[in-house]
């Protein structure tokens, strides 16, 4: 990790915080002071399979995905993470075991990463960033989770589809569809064929 000057991205934090709960600038200040800035190339690997996670990440660009290798080597999606979004392996830092996943960056990227054994020491001691840690939580282990889970089994593959790349304008440029797929829950071979005749039904209608 390199050190930059974090300050710079003292708005950016508060914002991120701030969606699920308000957050002091006493405690912004405290988090900035533990922050260190990290630049990634495309390709390069955030956390390996068997490493265990010592850092948490709060993505400021790019993008990066996660996902899980069986023994054959065939690899299966977790998540997709785009700006915004806290990144890292939250059951291996929070056992401190080894990570059954990989984070590979598939975008440059710029990172605001956090020793977590610090970041959950600081959580502990403030109540706003518990609140946030609860909210945080709730939001994504819980409501999130459960609203995908729900669209997979009610929703069809086009329509999960169209909803995903109205919330993410140009993605697919963005992420490898491989990943798009498995995060949709279909294969790459169903997505090229929906791809494919929303393209064709396009075309026709211009005509």
């Amino acid at each position: 990790m390199e050190d930059n000057p974090i300050e710079t991205y003292r708005e950016f934090i508060i914002e991120v915080f701030n969606r699920y709960s308000p957050i002091s600038e006493a405690s912004i200040s405290l988090l900035i002071s533990m922050g260190k800035i990290q630049h990634l190339d495309k390709g390069s690997i955030l956390l390996s399979i068997g490493e265990t996670s010592r850092h948490i990440h709060i993505l400021y660009q790019g993008a990066i995905v996660s996902y899980y290798l069986n023994k054959e080597g065939d690899m299966y999606h977790k998540n997709i993470f785009l700006e915004g979004n806290i990144v890292g392996s939250m059951v291996s830092a929070l056992k401190n075991k080894p990570s059954h996943f990989a984070l590979e960056v598939v975008e440059k990227s710029t990172l605001i990463s956090f020793d977590y054994r610090k970041y959950r020491e600081l959580i502990d001691s403030q109540s706003d960033l518990k609140n946030f840690y609860i909210s945080y939580l709730e939001k994504n282990w819980v409501i999130d989770k459960e609203k995908r889970e729900v669209e997979i089994v009610l929703k069809e593959a086009k329509e999960r589809y169209l909803d995903f790349i109205t919330l993410h304008p140009n993605i697919e440029a963005r992420i490898p569809l491989q990943f798009i797929a498995s995060h949709l829950g279909i294969t790459p071979t169903q997505l090229s064929r929906i791809r494919k005749k929303i393209k064709e039904k396009s075309s026709n209608q211009h005509m």
